[in-house]
């Protein structure tokens, strides 16, 4: 068999195009803050031909990116090159009794700032309303970017009857496991149901009955790895 000269090689190489770089954005929660998010925040990362950026905020909703609501529990905000970004920390608004308050990102300026061709939104523990989630729909669709939305797991609190009206919202919304990437591009987001992470379940007589930290860090790691394989199976070109 004749062999290809490789200069060839190489010039057919350096013609093929290019595979496009997937841009992430990601928003949440404390459950972002901790070993949920900065699990899928590796795991997005350490997927070839991807740039992320990572916001989390304690105690958020969808409205707090709506309107730049201080928290004071706790933040994880890093850029593409995985720092703090000096733009948002200086978005700290005061410190009092050792606790760091910061103003939410709002949601818009981040989708200005980051222009992601994949959104994902990690919120629902906190509560939402059908208007919160409507704009935040409206903010992640504003470039055409694609949205997944990471709903939250069955813990004790809130209580499973609140977490299944935050589901019946969001499916009214349109955002659902059906939703074609199509949809998720132009007014809907691809729904990841935390529930179905059966592992997730909150012990009776562990942690703070939120939170996947101390002793339950492992379950909240395992949450995020989970996630960001569906996120990357779903949206991933």
């Amino acid at each position: 068999m004749a062999r290809i000269p490789a200069m060839l090689l190489l010039a057919a190489a350096l013609a093929a195009p290019a595979a496009a770089a997937e841009t992430i954005l990601v928003v949440g929660d404390s459950h972002t803050v901790g070993a949920f998010g900065q699990r899928l925040d590796g795991a997005l990362r350490a997927e070839a031909g991807t740039r992320v950026a990572t916001y989390g905020v304690c105690s958020a909703s969808p409205q707090s990116y709506l309107s730049e609501t201080e928290h004071s529990c706790g933040f994880l905000f890093r850029d593409f090159r995985g720092a703090a970004p000096a733009k948002w920390l200086g978005n700290r608004v005061r410190e009092a009794n050792q606790a760091r308050f910061v103003r939410t990102p709002e949601l818009a300026q981040l989708v200005s700032d980051y222009t992601p061709t994949l959104t994902v939104v990690a919120l629902g523990s906190n509560g939402l309303t059908e208007d919160s989630v409507r704009r935040t729909l409206e903010a992640v669709h504003k470039n055409g970017a694609a949205c997944v939305w990471i709903g939250p797991p069955d813990m004790r609190k809130p209580s499973s009857t609140s977490i299944d009206a935050i589901y019946a919202i969001l499916r009214k919304q349109k955002v659902t496991e059906k939703a074609t990437i199509a949809q998720a591009r132009a007014d809907s987001c691809r729904l990841i149901d935390s529930r179905a992470f059966g592992y997730l379940r909150y012990p009776a007589n562990s942690g703070d009955g939120t939170h996947y930290g101390g002793g339950l860090a492992p379950l909240g790691a395992r949450w995020g790895a989970d996630a960001a394989a569906a996120v990357l199976a779903a949206f991933k070109p």
